[in-house]
């Protein structure tokens, strides 16, 4: 397992942004993190392994177009697969071979992930890491991730977002460090003018800016509004930011 640092800090925004991206195109909502500054963000655990991952790619619902066939027809019903030692690595119930309910595991013995459909539009996904802790939450409808939380291998919460039920944006996006500290924080506070309040923070937790984002449809993305402060560590205010147009128009 790799230990977050600062060369691997341009990868997680990039990761962070392709998420966003592939789990609804229209939406652009502000990074999580501050350019500036550094955080320890801890062990985020080691990728999915090639041969577990393959399993996505026969599950329809999420997108997966493969079919997987037994005896020369699309395969129905349950289907285990198993490591060279005998360990489970995949039991799934199968329907026209391809995916509805179904567990990986790790070549351990413990669960990697389990996918389920609640109803005809709804359905859920968790993965593991290898500890047993949990990695990912996932909530889908129609197969579009409605919600997402992503774990630390020691299983705090390292990444928590929600996205509005029928609007293209996000009602939450929050991140934490290693040690539960928040890194930044993003909620919707007035659903008539779709306005957030952000805050970011300073290693440690101490506030470091707050103020308020506006959705713009008209452009897909959300713009700094009205006036920011700006804090030391121990509470102090450094500035205010007024903002025009999603512009820093005066510092005082």
């Amino acid at each position: 397992m790799v230990p977050f640092n600062r060369t691997m800090l341009p990868c997680f925004r990039t990761a962070l942004l392709v998420f966003l991206v592939l789990a609804q195109p229209a939406i652009a909502q502000p990074e999580l993190i501050n350019e500036d500054e550094h955080f320890a963000m801890g062990d985020v655990g080691e990728d999915p392994s090639p041969e577990l991952f393959a399993y996505e790619a026969l599950n329809r619902t999420l997108g997966g177009d493969s079919v997987r066939t037994c005896g020369g027809h699309p395969c129905i019903g349950w289907v285990e697969d198993h490591y060279l030692d005998g360990t489970l690595k995949h039991r799934g119930y199968y329907d026209n071979g391809q995916l509805t309910v179904y567990r990986n595991y790790h070549k351990n013995g413990t669960i990697e992930r389990e996918y389920k459909a609640i109803d005809a539009v709804k359905s859920m996904q968790r993965t593991y890491h290898d500890n047993g802790q949990l990695r990912s939450a996932t909530r889908y409808v129609n197969g579009v991730s409605v919600s997402y939380e992503d774990h630390y291998v020691n299983g705090g919460l390292r990444y928590a977002e929600e996205r509005h039920k029928s609007e293209p944006y996000y009602i939450r996006m929050d991140l934490f460090a290693a040690d539960g500290k928040p890194v930044s924080q993003l909620q919707l506070v007035d659903k008539k003018r779709v306005e957030f309040v952000q805050k970011e923070f300073h290693p440690g937790g101490a506030l470091k800016c707050e103020g308020r984002a506006r959705y713009d449809p008209r452009r897909m993305d959300s713009q700094r509004i009205g006036t920011w402060t700006y804090y030391d560590l121990v509470g102090g205010v450094v500035r205010h930011e007024d903002y025009e147009e999603g512009k820093v128009a005066m510092v005082h």
